[in-house]
């Protein structure tokens, strides 16, 4: 007999994970336990996610685009506006979710283990992917607006990444020195955003540069 996968199966996994992840954390948690939960066998649940570990990945990137998914909409509305103020913003909204500790695990988890299950193109598709995504539909949008100057707004999206996580990459990827504190991070966005607008801004003339 042949088991049928579902959406609605996934769902059910992913919502008993985020409990038992909440509850126990990633080493504490057991398959065993979700598997229980539910009320099925862990042969399902490994049917549809070959470990605990791409599991965990899964149910971080869930809750984190859930609590971002609002703020990429945001932004692309805001194209019109001051970029300075908007992106950074924004950058400080992202990088403290990106740096909330299940995202962070996460990340690593998914350093670790990229070429199990493809879940190094997974975790990139659903979390950094979905932001530079974000960033280009602004910067497309905030070029034409005037407020930006960027030929290719996919190029400049992947810089604005990149600047805006430069300060904090290696340390969560490495795991050495304290937590980044929210001072920190605030201080690492407003260091980025100046550096990344001398590359784009658009020059100011007229009544834009009141």
């Amino acid at each position: 007999m042949v088991r049928v996968r579902t959406e609605a199966k996934r769902d059910a996994i992913l919502d008993t994970a985020v409990e038992v992840f909440k509850e126990r954390g990633l080493d504490g948690a057991s398959m065993s336990e979700i598997a229980s939960r539910l009320g099925g066998s862990k042969a399902t649940l490994y049917g549809y996610f070959p470990s605990k570990e791409e599991l965990f990945v899964h149910v971080a990137l869930r809750v984190a685009g859930k609590q971002i998914r609002g703020m990429y909409e945001d932004l692309e509305a805001r194209a019109t506006d001051d970029p300075q103020r908007v992106l950074t913003e924004f950058g400080k909204r992202l990088l403290h979710r990106v740096l909330a500790e299940d995202a962070t695990t996460a990340h690593r988890l998914a350093v670790a283990h990229g070429r199990i299950g493809n879940l190094g193109r997974i975790f990139y598709d659903a979390g950094p992917g979905k932001a530079v995504e974000a960033f280009t539909r602004y910067i497309d949008a905030a070029t034409k607006a005037g407020r930006l100057h960027a030929a290719n707004p996919g190029v400049a999206a992947h810089h604005l990444l990149a600047l805006l996580e430069s300060e904090i990459a290696y340390r969560r990827s490495l795991q050495f020195g304290e937590a980044i504190s929210a001072s920190e991070i605030d201080q690492c966005v407003d260091r980025a955003v100046p550096v990344f607008l001398a590359a784009y801004a658009a020059p100011l003339t007229g009544d834009k540069a009141t």
